[in-house]
């Protein structure tokens, strides 16, 4: 993410001007889900002092400290004292979704002696690449785990995992009896959900997403804030505090709070972070935008994975 890690943890990352925790928190509350633990680690002070702001009302929110990056398996680990004996949603901070039915994937749980040990979030995308880049899942024709595979050089099909896991307490049993990794020394949850599978239990599959993006780039946080833009029928978003140049043209773009546009520039197909100062002329196309930083050129179209109905392919100027 560069020069942005030095300004955000991905979970506060804003996606049309509210950050992804928050919109993490909304999904959660609209499940009925009113106790949320959430793992902190790099700028935790910053994912601890959004979520306490962005918290719906109802909604109870703990913080684990994560001290070491060691994987989300870890994570789960430190959060069980807080959600022992209960069904979990995973939701990974550093991921955009659009929801499609998230019901879909908890409510199995509750089926009594029939309900899976787990169920993943799954969903088709035409582009392998983003199956390498995560990993690849094959399912029995009942649409229940086979094998789970981390970052395959040749996938199994075209479903991808996405951010957003479902558990019931038994992968805390799994994760105890999973080995951690040779390559990276942590216990992998795929490796986990993988155990999960082997000792005979169901891990189940649910389309619950309709799009989600794992923000690792800055290409990604701005992808989104482009989704989103267009799923709201806007030529633009403008944040709270905006100075805006008479002669500066916003289009296709996501404006911060706080901005000032002190020159005639034009602002392409681009996400402008709150606090950001833009004072040179010239086009500022396809950029990530922020204090003192503009990453340029963050779009790639030809191998973008995008929502049905959405294009990158708005003319440039």
């Amino acid at each position: 993410m560069g020069a942005i890690s030095a300004h955000y943890a991905k979970a506060t990352l804003p996606v049309c001007n509210r950050p992804l925790i928050a919109l993490h928190l909304a999904s959660l509350a609209s499940l009925g889900i009113r106790h949320v633990v959430v793992v902190v680690g790099h700028r935790a002070e910053s994912v601890i002092r959004t979520a306490t702001a962005h918290k719906p009302d109802g909604v109870h929110v703990d913080f684990v400290e994560q001290k070491q990056r060691l994987g989300i398996a870890d994570a789960l680990f430190r959060a069980e004292p807080q959600v022992r004996g209960q069904n979990l949603v995973v939701i990974l901070g550093d991921t955009h979704f659009i929801a499609d039915n998230l019901a879909a994937g908890l409510g199995p749980l509750s089926a009594g002696a029939r309900a899976p040990a787990a169920v993943l979030s799954v969903r088709r995308v035409r582009d392998p690449e983003m199956i390498r880049r995560e990993c690849t899942v094959r399912l029995d024709d009942h649409g229940n785990l086979v094998e789970i595979r981390e970052k395959p050089r040749t996938p199994f099909n075209d479903l991808k995992p996405c951010g957003i896991y479902f558990f019931s307490p038994a992968i805390f049993d799994a994760i105890d009896m999973t080995p951690a990794s040779p390559l990276r020394g942590e216990v992998e949850i795929t490796d986990a959900i993988q155990t999960l599978v082997s000792t005979g239990q169901t891990v189940g599959s649910a389309h619950t997403v309709a799009w989600d993006r794992n923000i690792n780039y800055p290409g990604d946080i701005l992808l989104s804030n482009l989704v989103e833009l267009d799923r709201r029928h806007l030529v633009r978003l403008m944040g709270r505090n905006v100075a805006l140049h008479r002669e500066a043209v916003v289009d296709h773009s996501v404006v911060g709070n706080d901005v000032s546009v002190s020159s005639p520039a034009r602002i392409i197909r681009s996400l402008v972070l709150d606090g950001a100062v833009v004072d040179q002329h010239g086009d500022f196309v396809d950029c990530v935008v922020g204090p003192g930083f503009a990453v340029p050129d963050c779009l790639d179209a030809e191998w973008a994975d995008t929502p049905d109905g959405f294009s990158l392919a708005q003319p440039r100027p």
